[in-house]
């Protein structure tokens, strides 16, 4: 797991390291995330397992339609190019505050991606001054 950081080009793409596009495959979903100021990005097949989480719900619930229009039909599934880069729409770049030439940043997750302006980024960051103001007791948490 870590962070990376790369430029948003004049087109909208943007590098994926190698290493996480190992992990990753060849197609990702890029999609909003449930917290604000983040994109998620996901292997199709982990996205197709939250889709049919998502199609079990009762869709007769306003909230769970609201979720899913922004989870599942905001998704975009991006083909990565021969150089790495793949190319995320400027409505998902708005929805977290990033323009080209700016630098974002790619956080590792382990089976999944999340996406951010750095300076995003920097800001929490420096909002939680310590992993250790966190309590973190309710969730079996341990050998931190």
């Amino acid at each position: 797991m870590a962070r990376y950081t790369n430029k948003i080009d004049s087109k909208g793409r943007v590098f994926v390291p190698s290493k996480l596009r190992d992990s990753m495959g060849k197609s990702i979903v890029v999609t909003l995330s449930l917290d604000s100021g983040y994109l998620s990005v996901y292997t199709e097949e982990r996205f197709s397992h939250i889709r049919r989480q998502f199609e079990a719900l009762n869709s007769m619930d306003p909230q769970v339609r609201r979720v899913s229009r922004l989870i599942i039909g905001e998704a975009l599934v991006c083909d990565l190019d021969s150089q790495g880069r793949i190319s995320i729409s400027s409505e998902l770049w708005e929805h977290i505050g990033a323009e080209p030439t700016e630098e974002i940043s790619i956080i590792d997750l382990g089976d999944k991606l999340d996406i951010c302006s750095k300076s995003f980024y920097e800001k929490k960051k420096e909002e939680l001054s310590s992993v250790l103001d966190l309590d973190l007791t309710g969730y079996n948490v341990t050998g931190l």
